[in-house]
């Protein structure tokens, strides 16, 4: 049985621990978050842009305001952090050097540097790292990722990839919209379509991006376009956070390619479609749960069977980051970044 560490227990703290419930040779024996009602034996629920808030009962957990003393105290296999971008590193760190397996939030971090610390340690103390880019593991998206290698759209010719949302104004203290915590939407939301773009199509030789802003000023960025310059096929993605309060959260993607498109949108009946080139539409098959139930079974069968997460490396997620950094770097330039 893997003993499991939560810390940070807003939405996404919520939604880990509540799929920790329904998993097998998983518990989680403590809590963590320095505000105390947080860790309350009955938490309140707390909202967030997709899934359901979450009524807990923390009754049977051990609850800590300070992360030290719940590393301290309790013997855990496992610590998952969930909390702002900027403690992300600072945090696994001190995780993984106490011994303990990280599943650690997206993005992986604020920084490279800090990206590369976190790999550093995890290799010097032998223990996983393994960071949720959850969309790498929503059955949509792996029902794309499935059509793209086996050739069952052809050959590509477009990939269009949409993330859109009102301001995060649920997270405590407004830490979300404080591009210093959270490095904005462009690291916080449009990093979950560049990290897929990457997994499934390969890193392109360069970015070229155009940003918006709406309520924010300097350099942050609510809205972004992003395209992707690979030489024989054309992708773009767009995301961002600038829609109205009352806009629904969207996700979706269109990928065209010779045999077809496959497209997906929250806001559709089904969600998902084939559109083949000869024949009628149909919704693929796709696996059951999200893909933040999926990302958790995932890594808690790599701590069973002690074999190293490859679906996700810490290394590609790292990959993720230097993307949107680079991504920045066009916006705020107007020019073409080339890859490394």
């Amino acid at each position: 049985m893997n003993r499991i560490g939560i810390v940070g227990m807003g939405f996404m703290g919520q939604q880990h621990f509540a799929i920790y419930q329904g998993l097998d040779n998983v518990e989680v024996v403590a809590v963590c978050d320095k505000n105390p009602t947080k860790i309350a034996e009955a938490a309140p629920s707390i909202g967030g842009n997709i899934g359901e808030a979450t009524e807990l009962d923390l009754s049977a957990q051990a609850r800590y305001v300070c992360f030290d003393d719940m590393l301290a105290k309790e013997e855990l296999d496992c610590v998952d952090v969930c909390v702002p971008t900027h403690l992300h590193a600072e945090l696994a760190v001190a995780a993984l050097e106490a011994g303990c397996h990280v599943i650690s939030e997206k993005p992986m971090a604020r920084t490279l540097e800090d990206c590369d610390h976190m790999i550093a340690v995890a290799e010097a103390t032998a223990r996983m790292l393994f960071i949720a880019q959850c969309i790498r593991f929503w059955p949509e998206y792996e029902a794309l990722a499935d059509m793209l290698s086996s050739g069952e759209l052809g050959r590509l010719a477009t990939a269009k990839f949409t993330r859109q949302s009102p301001p995060p104004t649920w997270a405590e203290d407004g830490w979300l919209l404080d591009p210093g915590l959270s490095g904005g939407a462009m690291l916080d939301l449009h990093i979950h379509d560049v990290d897929f773009i990457l997994s499934a199509l390969g890193k392109p030789p360069a970015v070229l991006s155009q940003a918006a802003n709406l309520f924010s000023e300097g350099n942050k960025v609510d809205h972004v376009v992003t395209s992707y310059l690979y030489d024989d096929f054309v992708c773009v993605a767009e995301g961002g956070w600038a829609m109205p309060g009352a806009f629904p959260f969207e996700m979706g993607f269109q990928v065209l390619g010779e045999k077809g498109v496959l497209d997906f949108s929250l806001a559709k009946q089904p969600m998902l479609t084939f559109y083949p080139s000869d024949g009628e539409p149909y919704s693929p098959e796709v696996a059951a749960g999200t893909g933040y139930e999926r990302e958790l079974a995932y890594f808690v069968e790599c701590m069973e069977n002690d074999q190293p997460p490859e679906r996700v490396t810490a290394q590609s997620a790292r990959e993720s980051v230097a993307v949107v950094m680079a991504e920045q770097q066009s916006a705020q330039t107007g020019e073409v970044v080339e890859l490394d």
